[in-house]
């Protein structure tokens, strides 16, 4: 019987010119398949970094392997299924784990001491290869950009257009665009309107944005629709006078497990100190003093929005649309509160229909239901074990990788443990022996890294026994005090338990769906009874912190 095969070929853009295109990775691949007789089912590729193990294309080939019953993945070479060596291992192990072994074109590894050995060394050049291509392209980032040019690839700032010769990258100022960036300035800054009022008088004229302009550039409106976000980064833009900036953030790795964005960078992205930015100097398109009356203008609004703001919102920032994804904001009309949704106050353009929900029917009956909660915390064990299960089920591939993981481990540690005895017999050259004990260690550290930050997100989405026994401590330690609690108790509770809500309209009328730490709840807002737990949203449910009572 022939084996069912599959291929996986990646290419991230930076690997373009050094043939790794995917129509060469693939053309190999099937050249293997065919040399061999396996039989193709499929074939997987993806523009993507090898630096994470977790990819569109990679994900369906491992569902597919698992449903289809395949027995071999052909990959080109060991850097195509992964950069870091720890990872190579962990997805060589998932695909074994449903019957699949892995073959490269690009080298035959033996199921030996020996080969093993190979592709582990092949692995960490591939590691060290990728680490190296980082290092380099930031470091020929910073140095154009301290040589005064710009890195703004085919995305100038509104108002100018990049100038390109090799390795290097100027703005000019395309006289159209900064004719309206002026306008803007002026309108803000003299004429008294505002952003939202910016936005739409942009919009009556009918100017193109830069999406309108721009293929590249992806567009969710119609043409010439202008938005408050759009005007507002352009007046609050320093390049306008005169000075383009670089470096103004950076990639950290902090342990956590994100969702798939292709395109971006591994890890949380955050701002880096002023003084480390690095300044380059372009055409400047208005004065320095228009912008600082426009920052002082800014900095006026920020504050008497503060002042301004109401405090009678029990959950206030705490509540989404599920129809658009905005957030719902409180807005007290006369003597009446309401919750608002935001894509519906979006200027010029409405982005959403759905209707306002009166702010103190909705803040009472997600009280009630919680306090409901409170006030019976025996009655809450069960919830918070079917919660617990059900996160299980929403992370099982995570629970997989973990146990794939400590596999894994188990397995070097043998290994480590099997050089001692191959030392010891003098059947092997002591400096194979070193290098093969160097190499296991390396990939064994990395092992129990990655078992660590696996765990620690882990941990970040369920519940042990104890900290199911610490919330019911919590519940009936306020308990009593439910019944008086005053609004700024009410918010503080809300904080503990991290209470989060969704509005929606359905068949029986406007509902909200509820979900903290201590479990999620349809309820209905037409009335202040609730139904019961459906489940039908997806809830995370998280440790419950150490606290002393609220009040």
């Amino acid at each position: 019987m022939k084996k069912r095969a599959i291929i996986y070929v990646r290419v991230s853009t930076d690997e373009q010119t050094k043939n790794y295109s995917i129509t060469t990775q693939i053309d190999a691949c099937k050249q293997y398949v065919a040399e061999r007789g396996y039989s193709l089912l499929a074939v997987f590729s993806e523009d993507y970094s090898g630096a994470t193990i977790d990819r569109p294309e990679l994900n369906k080939a491992r569902e597919f392997a698992a449903s289809e019953n395949i027995h071999v993945v052909v990959v080109y070479d060991v850097d195509r299924l992964a950069r870091k060596s720890v990872y190579q291992a962990l997805i060589e192990e998932d695909f074994l784990r449903v019957g699949a072994v892995i073959e490269f074109v690009i080298g035959q590894y033996e199921n030996t001491d020996e080969g093993r050995l190979q592709k582990q060394i092949r692995a960490s050049i591939a590691e060290y290869e990728k680490a190296k291509i980082l290092e380099r392209s930031k470091r020929g980032k910073k140095g154009k950009a301290q040589s005064g040019f710009v890195l703004v690839g085919s995305r100038p700032p509104y108002g100018y257009k990049v100038v390109t010769e090799p390795h290097k990258a100027w703005l000019e100022i395309d006289e159209e665009e900064a004719e309206v960036v002026r306008m803007v300035f002026k309108l803000y800054i003299k004429d008294g309107f505002t952003i939202g009022g910016i936005a739409s008088h942009l919009t009556d004229l009918q100017i193109p944005t830069r999406g309108d302009k721009a293929r590249h550039v992806a567009k969710k409106r119609e043409f010439g629709v202008w938005t408050g976000g759009m005007v507002r980064h352009i007046l609050s833009n320093e390049t306008y006078i005169g000075t383009w900036h670089y470096g103004k953030t950076k990639m950290v790795d902090d342990g956590k497990q994100r969702p798939i964005i292709s395109k971006r960078g591994i890890g949380k992205q955050v701002a880096r100190e002023r003084h480390e930015w690095i300044e380059v100097q372009v055409p400047a398109i208005v004065t320095e003093e228009a912008f600082n009356a426009v920052l002082k203008r800014l900095e006026l609004n920020k504050e008497q929005a503060l002042r301004n703001a109401r405090h009678e919102y029990l959950l206030g920032r705490r509540l989404t649309c599920s129809k658009c994804g905005y957030s719902y904001v409180g807005r007290t009309r006369r003597t009446h509160s309401y919750y608002v949704c935001n894509g519906k106050q979006q200027i010029p353009v409405s982005l959403c229909d759905m209707p306002n929900f009166k702010g103190d029917l909705v803040d009472s009956v997600v009280w009630e239901w919680l306090a409901s909660i409170i006030k019976n915390p025996s009655a809450i064990r069960q919830s918070l074990m079917e919660s617990q299960e059900a996160t299980k089920q929403a992370n099982k591939r995570l629970f997989e990788r973990l146990a794939v993981i400590e596999k894994k481990i188990a397995e070097t540690e043998q290994q480590i443990t099997k050089l001692l005895d191959l030392y010891l017999s003098a059947d092997f050259p002591r400096e194979l022996l070193v290098e093969r004990k160097a190499r296991l260690e390396e990939l064994l550290a990395n092992l129990r890294k990655e078992h660590g930050d696996v765990h620690s997100h882990i941990e970040d989405v369920s519940l042990t026994d104890e900290q199911m026994a610490e919330i019911e401590e919590f519940c009936l330690s306020i308990r009593e005090e439910v019944e008086i609690a005053t609004f700024e108790d009410k918010r503080h509770i809300f904080d503990l338990v991290d209470l989060r809500g969704k509005l929606a309209v359905e068949e029986e009328g406007k509902v909200v769906y509820v979900k903290c730490k201590l479990g999620q709840q349809r309820v209905s807002v037409v009335a202040t009874s609730h139904s019961s737990n459906i489940g039908e949203i997806a809830t995370t449910i998280y440790a419950f912190p150490s606290t002393a009572r609220f009040r």
